[in-house]
C-alpha cells in the first residue's frame, strides 16, 4: 500500500475537517479516508466492545482538526495524531480538556545528535520564527528568521559564518511550502550540510534524516489504545526509537564522505542514546 509522506499529510490536514464515528462514544477528525478507516480499524483490534462503556473519547489527525475540534468541544479528551512537533504546543493550549499528542517527526536535539555523530566537532543552527529570540538552545545556534526570506535570508546568514551543519525540522512557522526545497539548494551550493526530521527531504538534498518510520507512528497509537482500553488512563507520546538514514550521494559528492551501512547503524544508536 503507498503511503503519503508526511508533507503529504500536513498539506490534507488543511481541508475541511472530516468527521468519522467509529463507535458510539469515539469520533475521529481530520485526514483522509484513508488514514480514518486505519485509525479506525486499530481501535477496532486494541479495545474490545466490552470496554467502551461510557468511553468519551475523540481522536484528531493534524493540527488543524485538534484547533477545530477544540473549538467546539472543550470537554472530551483528544488523542492528537499527525502533529509535527514544532506545532503541538500552541496546538494543545487552545484546548482546555486534555490532550495527549503523538508527534509524528522527532525533537530538535534528535537531529542535533545526529548532526554531531555525522559530522563530528560541527557548530549546528537552526531558524526559529521571528517571535522567538535569537541565541544558543543548549548546544546549536538559534537564527532568528531573517526578513528577507529563508531563501535570500540563508544566503546572508552563511556568509556571517559561526555555524557548520542547518538542522531542518518540519516548522510551519518558519518554512512555507517552497522553502525546504529552497533552503536546501541554497544550503547545497554553500556546502553547508543540512539535517531533516523526515526522509521525503533527502532526495532534495539534505545530508541525512533522523525520522519516525509510518510502521513506528501506528505502533505508538496501538501503544496508548491498549494502555487507554486497559486502565482508562490516556498517555501518548513518541514512537520508541528514532530511525536514521543519510544520502550517500550528498554525502560523498558534496562533503567526501563515504558511509557504510553498519556506520549508519551506529548513527542511529547515537541518535537514541540522548545527550
Amino acid at each position: 500500500m503507498r503511503r503519503r509522506s508526511p508533507l503529504a499529510v500536513l498539506a490534507l490536514c488543511w481541508l475541511a475537517i472530516a468527521v468519522t464515528p467509529v463507535r458510539a462514544d469515539v469520533t475521529i477528525y481530520g485526514g483522509d479516508d484513508r488514514i480514518r478507516a486505519r485509525i479506525q480499524s486499530l481501535i477496532t483490534a486494541e479495545v474490545p466492545a466490552d470496554q467502551m462503556s461510557g468511553v468519551n473519547l475523540a481522536i484528531t489527525v493534524g493540527a488543524e482538526a485538534l484547533n477545530e475540534f477544540c473549538e467546539s468541544d472543550s470537554g472530551r479528551p483528544v488523542l492528537a495524531t499527525y502533529l509535527y512537533t514544532s506545532r503541538i504546543p500552541a496546538a494543545a493550549a487552545s484546548c482546555q480538556q486534555q490532550v495527549a499528542a503523538i508527534p509524528v517527526d522527532p525533537p530538535l536535539t534528535a537531529l542535533y545528535r545526529l548532526a554531531r555523530a555525522l559530522f563530528p566537532g560541527s557548530k549546528s543552527a537552526t531558524l526559529i520564527s521571528a517571535a522567538g529570540a535569537e541565541g544558543t538552545a543548549g548546544p546549536y545556534l538559534q537564527l532568528t528568521l531573517p526578513p528577507e526570506g529563508v531563501a535570500r535570508g540563508l544566503g546572508r546568514l552563511i556568509q556571517e559564518g559561526r555555524w557548520d551543519v542547518f538542522l531542518m525540522p518540519v516548522d510551519p512557522e518558519v518554512f512555507g511550502g517552497a522553502d525546504y526545497r529552497l533552503a536546501l539548494e541554497t544550503l547545497f551550493r554553500h556546502r553547508k550540510p543540512v539535517v531533516v526530521s523526515i526522509p521525503s527531504l533527502l532526495p532534495q538534498g539534505a545530508a541525512a534524516a533522523a525520522y519516525y518510520a509510518p510502521e513506528q507512528l501506528e505502533a505508538a497509537l496501538q501503544r496508548t489504545l491498549r494502555h487507554w482500553a486497559k486502565s482508562g488512563e490516556l498517555l501518548a507520546g513518541p514512537p520508541e526509537r528514532i530511525q536514521v538514514k543519510v544520502n550517500h550521494s550528498v554525502l560523498r559528492n558534496g562533503y567526501g564522505r563515504v558511509i557504510a551501512e553498519r556506520d549508519v547503524l551506529a548513527l542511529e544508536v547515537e541518535v537514541n542514546g540522548g545527550d
